[in-house]
């Protein structure tokens, strides 16, 4: 932790969490603004006319060259551990294949596993470590990361610990998941065996083991039914996790009203959404997560229906779904994009749905997600004129630099300003 001065910000843009539970919730734009960073929070920002004579004499200042200024950028799903990739599945799909046709045919999320059992737990590590690397460029200093190419408990806890060990090298902030992806091929007629080897065994060594704090459920049509989903949802509050579902991505699925019944923190995917599935999440305080990347890469779905989503009053975030299968992408900042054209969400409502409204999914919001006092010093700087701006260029957008807890530990040193 350090204490800094960002200056010569052209503008700073930030939700506010006393905003979060607004119907039409704002973003709070200032131009020529600063920072101050003390002990790796935020201890001041605004004009920098009044945060400078504030700051303490001698404190180290980062210069942004007019630069615009965001919280640090929230992924709250991501599948980021796993070994090898699907690039022939991907045209698969584009000759007339779908993913559910290539998932029977053995393809798919069972290629993965077959490939995380034969891994070292070193190997696993070296191939995924870039893509935590690669996502901090595009501003993303925290996430969520799934296990879930293991589907055994030895591949799920080889990947768990993974990611631990990956905690220790890289500055993000991690939050792990265990996800219940697909039942394994060896369970193929043993289908109730491994439900409840996940409830008696699975479930208990996650949490014992301190491997994760959150369970996730693929609740879909291939996967598990809405019985089988409750079931582990149930075993997760038992001890103490918290709780997520894979959602009608491929149907009305059940997934959806499951995540609403149980009280679950999101539901993700959504692709396919009607006006009661809506109201129970809306109701129950549920997070709808878009992944517009997703879509845009299978190619055969449609986009969820974020527009009537917000209407209705149901806290939508926007996450990269980083995965070999579905959504090969580290950068958030395309899935921005994305939903802007496609879900069309306006400036406004992407930034929240990357910052606050994606770090809620991960009970994380009173520290990080705006820029205001008290957060942690978590600082995405873009070369960009404004907020519109930075969903407006895509393909290659990175931040300029990316500030933790007061360090850079990011830069771009071959950034130029976009216009």
């Amino acid at each position: 932790m350090a204490d800094l001065l960002i200056r010569n910000i052209g503008l700073l843009a930030t939700p506010r969490w006393k905003d979060r539970d607004e119907r039409l919730r704002s973003v709070v734009k200032i131009p020529g603004a600063a920072i101050l960073i003390q002990d790796g929070r935020i201890a001041d920002a605004g004009p920098e006319a009044e945060v400078l004579p504030r700051a303490p004499h001698g404190v180290h200042e980062y210069d942004t060259r007019g630069a615009l200024a965001l919280p640090g950028l929230v992924d709250c799903h991501t599948h980021p551990v796993f070994v090898g990739n699907r690039a022939a599945e991907f045209h698969l799909r584009n000759a007339g294949m779908t993913y559910l046709d290539i998932a029977a045919a053995g393809g798919g999320i069972q290629a993965s596993a077959r490939k995380v059992k034969e891994a070292a737990l070193a190997q696993i590590i070296a191939e995924s470590l870039p893509r935590f690397h690669r996502s901090l460029a595009c501003g993303v200093t925290t996430l969520e990361a799934k296990s879930g190419y293991g589907l055994e408990w030895e591949g799920e806890a080889k990947l768990l610990q993974a990611l631990l060990q990956i905690e220790r090298l890289i500055p993000q902030r991690l939050h792990r998941t265990f996800l219940i992806h697909h039942l394994p091929e060896l369970y193929a007629n043993r289908r109730a065996e491994f439900c409840d080897a996940v409830v008696s065994e699975m479930i208990p060594a996650v949490a014992r083991r301190k491997l994760a704090a959150s369970v996730d459920v693929f609740c879909e049509s291939g996967a598990f039914t809405v019985d089988e989903s409750r079931r582990f949802l149930v075993a997760a509050e038992e001890h103490g996790l918290s709780r997520m579902v894979h959602a009608n991505q491929f149907g009305h699925s059940g997934g959806a009203l499951l995540a609403a019944e149980v009280g679950a923190r999101s539901a993700h995917h959504l692709e396919y959404l009607d006006d009661d599935e809506m109201d129970a999440m809306a109701e129950a305080g549920v997070v709808a997560v878009a992944l517009p990347a997703s879509v845009f890469f299978l190619g055969n779905l449609p986009y969820p229906p974020v527009r009537q989503m917000i209407e209705r009053g149901l806290r939508v975030a926007v996450a990269s779904d980083m995965n070999p299968g579905s959504s090969m992408t580290d950068s958030l900042p395309f899935c921005l994009t994305a939903a802007a054209i496609y879900c069309k969400m306006s400036p406004d409502e992407l930034l929240w749905s990357v910052t606050l409204d994606a770090a809620r999914v991960l009970d994380a919001d009173t520290d990080v997600g705006s820029l205001e006092v008290g957060r942690f010093g978590d600082v995405s700087l873009w070369d960009v004129p404004d907020l519109e701006s930075l969903s407006y260029h895509f393909g290659d957008m990175r931040a300029a630099a990316v500030v933790m807890n007061g360090d850079v530990v990011w830069e771009d040193r071959d950034a130029t300003r976009r216009y």
